[in-house]
């Protein structure tokens, strides 16, 4: 007896951006499944009768099933089709493997398999209220933003964490929301209840030069604590320290200062403010990520901000514009960087106008999924 057959493992889609669902379909069959057609006289109650061909389904039954060991995978079987199936997609950047295995009454199996992919988040942060709303009707394929929190009626001048129902949340649905706050990090656990959508964590952006290293880590690390206990941590793609490549740079920061245990990402936000020339990916971005691919092996790496100057000589903005997408098309190069947001705020890096530089991250937001 043969072995069962997957012809294929087709998708409805196979980009996914977190949290997005796909439908996969198997098509299977058994080597030895007949239908035999042979010739007949059918005749019908009245006694008419007519030469037909009469075929016997003689297929071997099949039960199909579809995993996955990729982490944030959810496969939800059809109600009605045993071939189809729902996967979604919980997981930050990068390649996932569905497995399809059909399987015989005796046992025998064969499988076939399907790789969906998690593409680079492309994004852009503004300050709250009516400039994140405009740069969500200007931008409207953003895929990643920050949050920053707010800070509310107590005796510090602390961030908390932000609203769920309101704010950025309720002004950017789709985007994927790196959220920060510097209060109490207790916070956290009792904010992790109403989560419904996915995000990226970070306790205390940019600490350098307001609170120790030492405190940091320590602090930092309930993050880990109360993500790992909580039962929404799937929402919880990453979570880890935010510092500047100025500071890593021409500052000589060292990253293991905030290098907390547990944590997953490590963000670096670049700026130039180089009116004179538009610099090289390896020099806005490669010499921080060496440092911190350096002194914190296997961590995955964000921008949570971004943004350049425009140069004097360019007048029409057709300059940043490359440089724009020279910058994106490096960043896809690197397999361990999840996510940018370009830092569409102050007036030295504001896009838009003339709107060649505008239109180049728009279309680099773009996500065909």
């Amino acid at each position: 007896m043969a072995a069962p057959v997957i012809r294929s493992v087709t998708a409805t889609r196979t980009v996914l951006l977190p949290g997005q669902s796909t439908t996969v379909r198997v098509d299977a069959y058994h080597p030895d499944s007949r239908l035999l057609t042979v010739a007949g006289r059918v005749s019908d109650p009245t006694g008419a009768a007519w030469d037909a061909p009469v075929r016997v389904d003689l297929s071997v039954p099949l039960t199909i099933q579809l995993t996955s060991a990729s982490p944030g995978v959810t496969v939800t079987p059809s109600g009605t089709d045993p071939a189809s199936f729902t996967v979604t997609v919980l997981a930050g950047r990068g390649p996932v493997t569905v497995t399809a295995t059909a399987r015989d009454a005796a046992g025998r199996t064969g499988a076939g398999t399907l790789t969906l992919t998690v593409p680079l988040l492309v994004g852009m942060s503004a300050e709250k209220g009516a400039r994140t709303r405009q740069v969500v009707a200007d931008y409207p394929d953003i895929r990643y933003m920050r949050d920053y929190g707010t800070d509310g009626p107590d005796a510090d001048t602390l961030p908390e964490l932000p609203a769920l129902d309101a704010g950025k949340f309720a002004d950017a649905p789709s985007a994927v929301m790196h959220v920060s706050w510097k209060d109490d990090v207790e916070q956290l656990a009792g904010w992790l209840d109403g989560l419904r959508r996915p995000i990226y964590l970070t306790w205390y952006h940019e600490p350098m030069g307001d609170v120790t290293p030492a405190t940091y880590r320590a602090t930092a690390g309930r993050v880990t604590q109360l993500v790992a206990g909580h039962p929404n941590r799937r929402w919880v793609l990453g979570h880890g320290p935010i510092v500047t490549r100025y500071w890593l740079d021409e500052g000589g920061g060292n990253p293991a200062d905030w290098a907390y245990p547990g944590m997953t990402h490590y963000g670096v936000d670049c700026f130039s403010r180089d009116t004179a020339a538009y610099w090289p990916a390896s020099r806005m971005f490669g010499v921080a990520f060496g440092k911190v691919r350096a002194a914190c092996p296997g961590v995955r790496l964000l921008v949570p901000e971004y943004g350049l100057s425009r140069t004097t000589a360019d007048t029409t903005g057709a300059g940043r514009a490359q440089a724009l997408r020279d910058h994106v098309g490096w960043l896809r190069q690197q397999t361990d960087v999840d996510a940018i947001a370009y830092w569409n705020n102050w007036a030295d890096f504001a896009l838009g106008d003339p709107p060649l530089d505008a239109t180049a991250w728009r279309d680099l937001q773009f996500v065909a999924a």
